[in-house]
Order: structure tokens, then C-alpha cells, then sequence
């Protein structure tokens, strides 16, 4: 990059957002057109600058991190566990990323079909634990299956 004051530098784009600070590029910020970033990188919304000449954008600093990585990449990199998935989906609304939005979503669900599976599953030690070897001693029904006895656990009480 150019130091001097070269066209280089009218590339590079420095943030304020919500009091953290990031440095990127023009083309970064232009890669969703119609985005809020594409919409301030282009020039066509106007932002505030603070004192240092940043662009002020009044959101969460720390999610800003994960957008900006999605623009990077085009992929949604977040640690194992993290746990700030919802505040990152507003964010992506908000910046009009909807790929962005997309796979908040998708780890969303995958984490919830995961949370039902440890339910179902623990529902099952409980189950094994208090009928113990009996368990192979109740009959099958007529079509060889234990349809009645699984019933019963349908809204059942979970303690």
C-alpha cells in the first residue's frame, strides 16, 4: 500500500463501530451491493466521521468483527460455542447481508436439532435406568413395535 498520498489510500476504510475500531478496504465494504457497508463504502449514504476521520456506525463492535470476516470470505466463521448468534443475525439484517442472515439461521437450527437429539436422549437414560433389563421383557404390539409403551411418554412429565 502506498503511504504517500497515493489512490491506494482512498481505498482503505477505517471504522468506528460501536467504539471498536477496524481497518478493511473499499472493496470489502462493496462486496453485498445494496448493503449498508456498500451503500457507505459507495458513497451513496452519508455516516458520520468522529475526530480521528473514522466512520461512525452506531452498532455492535464486537459482532462487527464476524461481518466483516463474512464479506472477507463469504463465510460465516464463528468460534465452537459462540454464543452471540442472535445479536450477529440482527446485525445482519440490519447491514441488509442476507447470506449473512442465512447462515446465522443454519447454525441456529443445526444447534437446535442437536439440543431436541440430548433431550430425546437423555429422556432415554432416564427411561433405560428406571426399567432397567425389563426393558426386554415388554411384548410387541401386533405390528412388532413398541407403539403403546412410547405413547405414554408423549407430553409425559420430564422428571
Amino acid at each position: 500500500m502506498s503511504r504517500g498520498g497515493g489512490g491506494s489510500d482512498r481505498q482503505v476504510m477505517k471504522l468506528n463501530v460501536g467504539g471498536s475500531f477496524y481497518t478493511t478496504t473499499k472493496p470489502t465494504l462493496l462486496t453485498v451491493p445494496g448493503s449498508v457497508l456498500h451503500q457507505i463504502a459507495s458513497g451513496a449514504q452519508y455516516c458520520p466521521r468522529d475526530d480521528r476521520g473514522n466512520y461512525v456506525i452506531d452498532r455492535d463492535g464486537h459482532a462487527f468483527r464476524h461481518v466483516l470476516n463474512y464479506l472477507r470470505t463469504g463465510k460465516l466463521i464463528v468460534p465452537l460455542g459462540y454464543r452471540e448468534l442472535d445479536i450477529l443475525r440482527e446485525e445482519a439484517f440490519y447491514y441488509g447481508i442476507e447470506g449473512l442472515a442465512d447462515a446465522v439461521d443454519q447454525i441456529l437450527e443445526s444447534r437446535r436439532k442437536k439440543a431436541r437429539g440430548r433431550r430425546w436422549n437423555g429422556a432415554a437414560r432416564k427411561l433405560s435406568a428406571s426399567v432397567g433389563e425389563n426393558l426386554n421383557n415388554f411384548a410387541e404390539d401386533d405390528e412388532g413395535d413398541l407403539d403403546f409403551f412410547e405413547d405414554s411418554w408423549i407430553g409425559g412429565n420430564n422428571s
